[in-house]
């Protein structure tokens, strides 16, 4: 005798609406999306702002000269020290919205959240919708990009073009297309606008992938010229417009010997940044002082390892799995070259700050995730097993170094991996598990570095944006830090003391070596200016004196200049806290620019288009003089030639008559 089966319990996978594969997609998507834009861009209007980069945006937002060149100041005397790609959509933000935190910080917290999805969309190209997502989560979750995206320095745009890059070149090698090579060339081209010569360290990656296609290899040597040659011309066009016209027509090109942007793009922010020839009479050097001494495990240090070192012991893992799982050859030498060339870049590097490896997000992200979706596909627990271990294990091994919230953070990441690996290993292609083992294969490859993003959010940076809350000068383990770890050494306001000087007029300690001018550093806040006397202003921005402002507005008529600082750190708060007075920065970002030449100073006083020179400032970042420059001529010039008016406010304040 037989009897009826009982109906089968009704499980709570079953009760979920199954979502078919495109919607899982989008929603998964919109997801990742969300949490970039809320890391980059929750309070944004109480960012922390670069003074100096701020007042670049207003003075370019004044008129479409100085949005071409990228003029420093509102009158174009000389330029910021890079070419200004980063800068134009921010200034478009503040010509169109009017100047404000918001409107400076807003653009690059949208390009971090662009570069995000991009990467996914890439990911999922060559590997489906788990490798989209696991890529895209981990760009939107990486702490050094989610800091300097919360601020108006100029990173995340390069970010962005890098994205786009990629995913041009991925479509390029898996195709062999030579269309989409040479879009590859040009968007390289675009992210050379944002962060010059840095941007052409990704040909390797994209060369070599190129000769791993299936093609004869006279096309293939042939193609790479040509998207080689349309990439350069490219690239260089502003520095060959502005190279072609008079310098009287034009402003001064910042941070150069010569006024020349070749200069400029080749020698200060190319050679320059290497520090080998400091001293040569070619071209002017600056290396910033933040992220430890070049080595071969220089992401590892104590300024980097929170930043950035998270997943990079993963990724360099998943070009090994993509090799022995025999995915696209030219995808995984792409991504191998990639990785390889912009560590080795910022190991061997002799000074820069901790956010310029912001970079290393699209390569660890596509390594990682494609690697991971590439594994499911071929069923490879070993491989799933080990990125989520490896992933694990270096999270757990960097917190406890750092110690603070890091640590149990760590070990609940520790605890998802397990379970991860428990489902893996116990998987039977039970279609009810994928997307559950997917989004927790996610977190248990970010939960780390997602909370110092999460932390970033609560103590911003202007100088020197890093993540988790660790001291913006040196950064990191035992030298930087405001004490115990990430999230310790917390004022009253919750702020790291050392990580938003501006906020209360403090600086943190710089490092040895390094003294920089009192002033120069801190953070900014939205108070349509600087603020009053005593308010740091951030990289490009010292005290403002509203007594002095007040009395340059009433007295200084129709000269070109309201009054005349040394060096840009001091102009860019007075420009800022005047709604984009103009002011003359002698010697340009640092003091060190011969601009102008103490002759032309004594024709603009001569003409009646500058009366007054503000005293206080003696240069800026590094620079702790201003000695063997025009800044010094000019300087002398002054105090024998002008004197403090009867009626100022500040003795500091010099007034010069024709």
């Amino acid at each position: 005798m037989t009897t009826a089966a009982s109906p089968a319990p009704v499980t709570l996978a079953r009760r979920l609406p199954r979502l078919s594969p495109r919607r899982a997609w989008l929603v998964g998507l919109i997801a990742v999306a969300l949490a970039a834009g809320i890391l980059t861009t929750w309070e944004v209007a109480q960012a922390s702002r670069s003074d100096y980069y701020a007042a670049i945006a207003v003075s370019m937002s004044r008129s479409w000269s100085n949005f071409f060149f990228g003029a420093l100041d509102p009158a174009g005397t000389v330029t910021l020290d890079k070419i200004p790609g980063s800068f134009w959509i921010p200034a478009l933000f503040v010509r169109v919205f009017g100047f404000s935190t918001w409107a400076v910080v807003l653009p690059n917290a949208l390009a971090a959240v662009g570069a995000t999805v991009l990467t996914a969309l890439t990911a999922r190209r060559i590997a489906g919708t788990t490798a989209g997502l696991v890529a895209g989560a981990i760009v939107a979750t990486t702490p050094i990009l989610v800091a300097v995206s919360r601020s108006n320095q100029p990173e995340s745009f390069f970010v962005l073009g890098l994205a786009a890059a990629a995913w041009a070149s991925l479509h390029a090698v898996r195709r062999a297309s030579p269309g989409w090579l040479v879009a590859a060339g040009l968007f390289i081209a675009v992210a050379f606008q944002t962060y010059m010569l840095e941007a052409w360290a990704l040909w390797p990656a994209l060369a070599a992938a190129w000769l791993c296609t299936r093609q004869r290899w006279w096309r293939k040597l042939w193609t790479l010229a040509v998207a080689g040659i349309v990439s350069a011309a490219a690239s260089v066009w502003w520095i060959a417009i502005v190279s072609l016209i008079p310098a009287s027509d034009r402003p001064y090109i910042g941070s150069t010997l010569t006024n020349s942007p070749w200069e400029m793009v080749f020698g200060y922010n190319g050679l320059g940044r290497f520090g080998a020839t400091a001293d040569s009479d070619a071209y002017r050097s600056f290396t910033p002082p933040f992220s430890g001494e070049p080595s071969v495990v220089r992401l590892f240090n104590e300024q980097l390892a929170g930043q950035i070192a998270w997943l990079l012991p993963a990724a360099a893992l998943a070009i090994v799995v993509l090799w022995v799982l025999r995915a696209r050859r030219s995808v995984t030498v792409f991504l191998a070259v990639w990785l390889v060339t912009f560590a080795a870049m910022f190991s061997i590097v002799d000074g820069m700050h901790q956010f310029y490896t912001a970079a290393l997000a699209g390569p660890i992200a596509l390594s990682v995730g494609i690697a991971f979706a590439w594994a499911r596909r071929r069923r490879a627990r070993w491989a799933q097993i080990a990125l989520v271990a490896t992933a694990a294990a270096s999270a757990l091994a960097i917190a406890l170094v750092y110690g603070g919230f890091s640590i149990p953070v760590a070990l609940a990441q520790v605890v998802v991996a397990a379970v991860v690996i428990a489902l893996i290993a116990r998987e039977r292609g039970r279609r009810s598990r994928r997307g559950v083992i997917a989004v927790l294969a996610a977190i248990a490859l970010v939960l780390t570095p997602l909370s110092w993003s999460i932390v970033t959010i609560a103590h911003p940076s202007s100088l020197n944006p890093v993540a988790g809350g660790v001291s913006d000068f040196g950064g990191g383990l035992g030298g930087g830090r405001s004490g115990g770890g990430p999230g310790a050494g917390f004022g009253a306001d919750g702020r790291d003391a050392g990580m938003d000087a501006g906020a209360s007029g403090g600086m943190a300690a710089p490092p040895a070596g390094m003294s920089p001018p009192a002033g120069a550093f801190g953070g900014a806040r939205d108070d349509g200016g600087s603020g009053a006397a005593g308010f740091g202003g951030g990289l490009g921005g010292s005290s403002v004196d509203q007594d002095v402002l007040a009395y340059l507005t009433g007295h200084a008529g129709d000269d070109r200049y309201l009054a005349a600082t040394f060096g840009a750190q001091e102009a860019a708060g007075y420009i800022l806290a005047s709604d984009g007075g103009s002011f003359l920065p002698i010697g340009g970002f640092d003091g060190g620019d011969d601009v102008p030449t103490l002759a032309r100073f004594e024709q603009l006083v001569a003409d009646g288009d500058l009366t007054y020179v503000l005293m206080s400032q003696q240069g800026g970042p590094g620079r702790t003089s201003s000695e063997g420059t025009s800044a010094e001529e000019i300087r002398a010039w002054v105090q024998a030639n002008c004197a403090v008016p009867s009626d100022s406010p500040s003795t500091s304040m010099y007034a010069c008559t024709g």
